[in-house]
C-alpha cells in the first residue's frame, strides 16, 4: 500500500494559516517498484512529480494487506494493537475497528476540519458506527468492503458504492447503483476534485482518497 500526504497551506488572509488543508492519497497494492522514480517502466508521471517536488520516506513500513494498513493509518497504532492481527476483514464479518479508538478524521473535526473520504473503506461495516460517516467523516463517497468490480462496483452480488452525508443532523446513504458501468477510479478522482473545488475555505479542509487500483480485480477502460 502506497500513501501520499499532500499539505497546502491556505493564503495569509485565511483565518486559519496555522491549520493547513490536508490530503492524503491511498494506492492499493501498488508494489514498491511499481513507479517510475523506482525505475519501473510503468507510466506513473503524477506520482513522479510529486515525488521529485516533495519528500520520499524511506523507513515506513505497512502490513502487505488491506484492513490492518488503513487501521494503522487510520489510528496511528500498530495494527496488531487495532485487533487486526488475523487479517483482512471478510464480506458479512461481524468485525471491525474498534470503536474505542479515535481515528485521524475525528481528531480533524474536533480540531476545526471539514474531513471527506472518498474510495475504499474496509475497517469495518457490520454496524453504523463502523461505517466512516460515523467515524468522524462528515462525507463519504466510495465502498465499505476491500474490493468490488471496477465497473460493477459490486461485490458478493451487491452494489458497494454509496454517498453518505449529513442533511439536517440525519445521515444519508445512498447506493449509487445509477453510477454501473463507470470506472470507479475516475469517479474517486472526479468527486476529490469536486470537494476540493467547492470546499468552504474559511475553513481547514481534510480529504482522505482512497482509491481501490491496482487491487484486483484487474480492470481497466478500452481506451487504456
Amino acid at each position: 500500500m502506497w500513501v501520499l500526504l499532500l499539505v497546502f497551506v491556505g493564503l495569509p488572509n485565511h483565518a486559519y494559516t496555522k491549520q493547513p488543508n490536508i490530503v492524503v492519497i491511498v494506492a492499493d497494492d501498488l508494489g514498491y517498484q511499481d513507479v517510475g522514480f523506482r525505475g519501473s517502466d510503468i507510466l506513473t508521471p503524477n506520482i513522479d512529480r510529486l515525488a521529485d517536488e516533495g519528500v520520499i520516506l524511506e523507513n515506513h513500513i505497512v502490513s502487505s494487506i488491506c484492513s490492518p494498513s488503513r487501521a494503522s493509518l487510520m489510528t496511528g497504532r500498530y495494527g496488531i494493537r487495532t485487533g487486526f492481527w488475523k487479517g483482512n476483514i471478510k464480506p458479512n464479518e461481524e468485525f471491525g475497528l474498534g470503536l474505542d479508538e479515535t481515528l485521524l478524521p475525528e481528531m480533524l473535526k474536533r480540531n476545526g476540519y471539514k474531513t471527506h473520504g472518498v474510495g475504499k473503506w474496509h475497517l469495518g461495516m457490520h454496524t453504523w458506527e463502523h461505517t466512516p460517516p460515523k467515524r468522524g467523516f462528515e462525507t463519504w463517497f466510495g465502498m465499505f468492503l476491500g474490493e468490488q468490480g471496477y465497473f460493477s462496483h459490486k461485490k458478493i452480488g451487491r452494489t458497494d458504492l454509496r454517498e453518505n452525508y449529513y442533511d439536517l443532523g440525519n445521515l444519508v446513504d445512498n447506493v449509487r447503483s445509477d453510477l454501473k458501468g463507470k470506472y470507479n477510479t475516475y469517479l474517486f478522482t472526479d468527486k476529490s476534485v469536486e470537494l476540493v473545488q467547492n470546499h468552504d475555505q474559511t475553513k481547514p479542509f481534510f480529504l482522505y482518497l482512497a482509491y481501490t487500483a491496482p487491487h484486483i480485480p484487474h480492470e481497466v477502460p478500452e481506451e487504456d
